[in-house]
């Protein structure tokens, strides 16, 4: 008996069971109100309290410790000891994590580093305070524990940030792993004293953003520029865990030198998981890489990996791992072929019948739900047999819950949890773990899904979870010319079935996407899935055309094939080959057809908010070109400074660069440049035109305007600017390099497009201008500049006497140009242009221009100027290093008047 039952015994009135007390611990006054846990599951968890175990539970919910240390009549610091004493002690000797998958020996959390794939900024408490952005399976606890074995931090675990404040000490390093990121500070709220890390899934908190008020748009409005966000300061430094290619060749190395198993193949395993494609697109964590490295290094053999092999498909590998983990756990007696198909079974289930996200954790009562398949009565029958032979069996209780827990689903829940893959992420919640494994099963039984029929697949749209992977499935079968499932959708038209109408729509997007890719889409499928789609169509207050259908989970939106531009660059594509007055034109798919809807139509298949996604370039590309087309159709040109839909202004720009005279302003409003900038040029190849003659020609304007300030679009530091600047002739160089425009070499980084006609400008302009250059911060300018060109100015007597700024810095960079250039003009008998240089050599240079001047003298053998006796004597005064050949050099060329 434990020391809760202990304490139960001495209350009154007395307490006969967990559930009992957990009804109480439930009603005390000190319960915060927030935990939400069944009475049952409560009682559990008393159980194990009640044995020393799970204690961490309690201690990351000390109002539930106040509620049981109440109700046992102990006092709030009792039961704190009581906890403590049972705990073992946390820098214990030897402190060794065995991971599950791997076969290989024990991770020594005091004496080996970590694995590779956490940052290393985790690993320093100096770095901090710091947020690790990690999902999970990324290491958060693995980090904490090797941290805490090294009494480098103390580790940590709460559900919000309210739970982990109340248990920080005073001072010294903190690691939390928690699990959200709820009232996580905006500030630093913490002692001066402590440096802490924080893991967790959710990125670092944010104040709310400061936002332009948006009012209602007409038709012929189009969104202006967003005003700039101001982001309050975060004591958080921000770390995401590195890209697995980064870190995935160590890995396997580090797994290699632990491994227990035989013929452990490192670049085999490196091969294989970086070529097969289900793998490397699955491993997006430090436990999944694992995971995988396991599968390799126990199903392969060194010139053997035939079971790997066979494995073609994401389902095979789920289905190798489930093997693995039946390998390594002793115990579960159901067959792996009884569990493959349960398994295969609650893929089923969760992709179109489960209404919450697939990945997310569930009572122990739904997973034994979602693995039922059918009633199966061999362990009633077999207790009914049992009773016969005399053991008391509760006949009413048992016929009660027959239905309520069929046996052969508690039997696979339960093996599930005993091969780890449902493991307790809250109380009571379980959660498939790892997410890959459950994934391939749902993508299984997705293709399954396709086959049975538009209802089938079009319900699993409707369910939004799993609606891009379907878009995927669809849009990657009509890319290989097989439009079964289109056909499929167009032979039973039902318009009244929500099912039917998304299949349809999306055989829209589907076929559009197909035609702006370029590939061929038969006539009758184009014309058929026009004809039904107009037949849907949901106008807006405008009489603009929608599609019936919107997806809005935020799961879906994370694919652009199901965005609303997609419905209208399908609506383009599709109908571009038709006359305006086709049936099926585009003016026939709105209440009031005009020039502005029309635009409107390609305004709605180009614009997103700043959260939706980027379109792919694949079908940008396409669409713009599509928009350049239509561009004839839709009236006269607008102006620059008219806005348009994103898809027409290329074309536009285009046309404005072919006129006599340009105007540098209208060009600046003429297109989105942070959208299209960089798309310009091969905008301009596949329309046939030159697009270095189109930058040439912007940058000629720009000379032949007394080249005032640069037109925000041809700012060095913009995302396009190289489709600019790689064609910049050498005579703006000249203009650039005057002060009015010198900072854009420094500051703004625009040397970095410079070829060598351009360092020949630069260098004529440097040393005709008798100015300093050390005034505007030049710093670039003179870490890029090639040394060559640096030698031609040293010749010239640049950097001159006024310019320390600027011959320290290259000093800095080219000490050897430097001395060699001093060498040479010392011998040349040029001691003023080398002494100026001299003057802001590092001291460790100075005893070979001491010697580059004494051969100087040597050689020439006529006497120096004076300025080389103030430069021995400025020496010798500074005792720089080998101080004494300055001295041989002064007596030699001033020796001491007799006495």
């Amino acid at each position: 008996m434990g020391w809760i039952r202990d304490r139960m015994e001495g209350l009154e009135p007395p307490v006969h069971s967990l559930i009992e007390l957990a009804q109480r611990v439930r009603k005390a006054r000190s319960w915060p109100r927030s935990e939400r846990i069944k009475e049952s599951s409560l009682a559990t968890y008393l159980g194990k309290f009640d044995a020393g175990e799970a204690l961490e539970w309690l201690e990351q919910r000390p109002g539930a410790l106040h509620a049981l240390a109440e109700i046992l009549e102990m006092t709030q610091e009792e039961a704190e000891e009581q906890i403590a004493q049972l705990q073992p002690p946390r820098h214990a000797g030897g402190s060794r994590v065995q991971f599950r998958d791997v076969p290989a020996r024990a991770l020594d959390l005091r004496r080996e580093p970590l694995p590779p794939g956490i940052p290393a900024q985790v690993r320093d408490p100096a770095t901090w305070p710091l947020w690790w952005h990690a999902p999970s399976g990324s290491g958060r606890t693995l980090t904490g524990q090797w941290l805490e074995a090294r009494a480098q931090a103390v580790f940590l675990q709460a559900e919000t940030w309210a739970e982990a404040e109340r248990q920080l000490p005073e001072q010294g390093a903190v690691f939390i792993e928690l699990g959200s990121a709820e009232g996580a500070p905006f500030h630093a709220t913490w002692p001066s004293g402590l440096k802490i890390c924080v893991a967790t899934e959710a990125p670092p908190p944010r104040p709310p953003e400061l936002e332009a008020e948006r009012g209602p748009r007409e038709l012929r409005e189009h969104p202006k520029a967003q005003s700039p966000r101001r982001l309050a300061s975060s004591p958080w430094l921000g770390v995401s865990s590195p890209d697995v290619r980064s870190w995935l060749h160590e890995l396997v190395a580090w797994v290699e030198e632990r491994v227990t198993v035989d013929g452990f193949d490192r670049e085999a395993c490196q091969r294989w998981l970086l070529e097969t494609p289900d793998v490397l697109a699955r491993i997006d964590t430090l436990s999944t890489a694992l995971g995988f490295i396991g599968l390799f290094a126990t199903f392969s053999r060194r010139g053997d990996a035939a079971g790997l092999a066979k494995a073609r498909r994401s389902a095979d590998l789920a289905r190798l791992f489930l093997r693995m983990r039946l390998q390594q756990i002793e115990g579960v007696e159901l067959p792996q072929e009884l569990l493959w198909e349960r398994l295969q079974h609650l893929g089923r289930r969760l992709l179109v019948e489960s209404e919450t996200p697939w990945f997310e954790a569930r009572s122990l009562d739904t997973w034994h739900a979602l693995v039922h398949m059918r009633p199966d009565h061999a362990d009633l029958e077999w207790l009914k047999e049992l009773e016969r032979q005399g053991m008391k069996v509760d006949r009413g209780a048992l016929e009660k819950l027959e239905g309520r827990l069929p046996a052969d689903a508690f039997r696979i829940v339960r093996a599930l949890k005993d091969l780890g893959l449902l493991r307790e992420r809250q109380p009571q919640q379980l959660a498939f773990q790892p997410p890959w494994v459950l994934a391939s099963l749902i993508e299984q039984s997705l293709l399954e899904t396709l086959e049975q029929g538009p209802h089938t697949w079009g319900g699993v749209l409707l369910r939004q979870e799993h609606a891009a992977a379907v878009f995927e499935a669809l849009l990657e079968r009509c890319r290989g010319g097989d439009f079964a499932l289109v056909r499929g959708v167009l032979q039973g038209p039902d318009t009244r079935s929500p099912a039917w109408v998304a299949a349809l729509e999306a055989s829209f997007r589907v076929l559009g996407l197909v035609a702006l890719e370029g590939k061929s889409v038969p006539d009758e499928l184009r014309l058929g899935v026009l004809r039904l789609q107009r037949a849907l169509v949901v106008p807006d207050a405008g009489g603009l055309p929608r599609p019936r259908i919107a997806y809005e989970l935020a799961s879906a939106g994370e694919s652009v094939l199901v965005d609303h531009r997609v419905w209208y660059a399908a609506l383009l594509a599709l109908s571009e080959t038709l006359t305006a007055g086709a049936d099926l034109a585009l003016d026939s798919w709105c209440a009031r057809p005009s020039a502005d809807a029309r635009r409107w139509l390609l305004y709605m298949a180009s614009y997103r908010s700043p959260q939706e996604r980027r379109m792919p370039e694949q079908w940008l590309m396409p669409l713009l070109l599509l928009g350049g087309r239509l561009l004839d159709k839709l009236g006269p040109l607008p102006p620059p400074s008219t806005a348009a839909p994103l898809l027409l202004q290329p074309e536009r720009l285009l046309r404005f660069l072919q006129q006599q005279a340009l105007s540098l302003s209208q060009l600046n409003q003429a297109v989105s440049w942070h959208a299209l900038g960089t798309l310009l040029p091969e905008y301009a190849r596949r329309r046939g035109v030159d697009w270095e003659q189109c930058a040439r020609k912007v940058w000629a304007a720009w000379l032949s305007s007394s080249a005032g300030d640069l037109p925000p679009f041809l700012h060095p530091e913009e995302a396009h600017a190289r489709i600019f600047w790689q064609f910049l002739p050498p005579e703006a160089v000249e203009v650039l390099a005057g002060k009015r425009h010198r900072q854009l070499l420094g500051e703004k980084d625009a040397c970095r497009f410079f070829q060598p006609e351009h360092w020949q400008a630069f260098i004529r302009v440097w040393i005709d201008k008798a100015e300093s250059w050390g005034v505007a911060p030049l710093h670039a300018l003179w870490q890029r500049i090639p040394p060559e060109y640096v030698r031609q100015a040293i010749r010239a007597g640049r950097p001159d006497s006024h310019d320390h700024a600027t011959r320290k810095e290259l000093w800095q960079r080219l000490p050897e140009v430097f001395c060699e250039e001093i060498d040479g003009l010392f011998r040349q008998g040029q001691w003023d242009k080398g002494l100026t240089q001299v003057w802001g050599a590092p001291p460790s240079y100075i005893p070979r221009l001491l010697a580059s001047a004494k051969a100087a003298l040597e050689h020439r053998g006529a006497p120096p100027p004076s300025s080389v006796i103030q430069w021995l004597h400025q020496m010798i005064a500074q005792r720089v290093p080998d101080w004494s050949k300055a001295w041989t050099l002064l007596e030699y060329l001033m020796p001491p008047a007799p006495v």
